[in-house]
């Protein structure tokens, strides 16, 4: 009784069963990340595939999007982790530029997310400007030269435990702006990135902060070909919670709250590239 209730008062903010699913898929991809890279580039191939092919209700901006995060996201970087070692070698410098480009590019971008009249959307953009600054400091400090190989996966070494934290809070309050919609598919993905941050750092027994990359390699370009999947075949119900009930629950005050919370965050990594070399 007492779970029932606590599901019916998520319900509004998150679709339990979309991510019920979502959990299982994420714990196969996981396990396919690090035993079977090859099986997973077929899966992620076949998914693109088929949402291509089927999912007829995306628009064609959304549908770029989900091709930019799944065969040439998430593909790209399974491609490279199954060449034999003696090719990752030779061609790890044009990698290691890919993936700064990609890193760099995705984060820069987000401070064009549209603010829909709110004032958590406009500190979002100083968040965003200064999160951005952060992680190229991070990456000029060496080199460049931020990825290496480890065993089946990539790890991205130039960013900081704080600076994670810092992108997963600002990005939690990014996802609540309107032009996201409810949101209730995608609320708990800065949940899903930290966990499995934790968990490659723990399969492999390395740093924490090492696996950022890798985790959002695979949970971003998941959590969006399982909602294309869902939606194209109905096996989810499409989100039908009125956006506008969702703003209302937010709130002016939960709107400066979030927005003072925005700035809170900016400081902190303000005061983080004054402060580090």
């Amino acid at each position: 009784m007492a779970s029932s209730s606590l599901l019916t008062a998520f319900e509004p903010y998150v679709d339990i069963r979309f991510n019920a699913w979502f959990t299982i898929i994420l714990i196969l991809t996981y396990g396919c990340a690090l035993r079977k890279p090859g099986l997973l580039l077929l899966v992620v191939q076949g998914v693109s595939a088929t949402i291509l092919l089927f999912n007829t209700t995306a628009n064609l901006g959304e549908m770029a999007k989900t091709m930019a995060l799944l065969p040439l996201g998430l593909g790209s970087v399974l491609t490279f982790l199954v060449l034999n070692r003696s090719l990752q070698t030779r061609y790890l410098s044009a990698f290691t530029t890919y993936v700064n480009i990609a890193v760099y590019t995705n984060i820069g971008m987000m401070v064009g997310t549209p603010t829909g009249g709110t004032f958590r959307g406009m500190c979002s953009k100083v968040t965003c400007i200064a999160i951005f600054v952060w992680i190229v400091k991070q990456g000029r400090r060496v080199g460049w030269k931020t990825v290496l190989v480890h065993k089946n996966l990539f790890v991205f070494t130039a960013v900081s435990k704080s600076w994670i934290f810092a992108h997963a809070s600002y990005r939690f309050i990014l996802l609540t702006l309107p032009c996201f919609g409810s949101g209730r598919r995608h609320r708990l993905l800065e949940l899903y990135s930290l966990a499995l941050t934790f968990a490659l750092s723990s399969a492999s027994n390395l740093p924490f902060e090492y696996f950022f990359g890798m985790a959002d390699t695979l949970v971003v370009p998941a959590i969006a070909g399982w909602s294309s999947i869902a939606t194209a075949f109905k096996i989810v119900p499409r989100d039908t919670v009125n956006d506008d009930l969702l703003l209302s629950r937010i709130g002016s005050d939960g709107d400066i709250f979030l927005g003072t919370v925005s700035l809170a965050i900016a400081a902190f990594v303000i005061i983080k590239i004054a402060t580090t070399p």
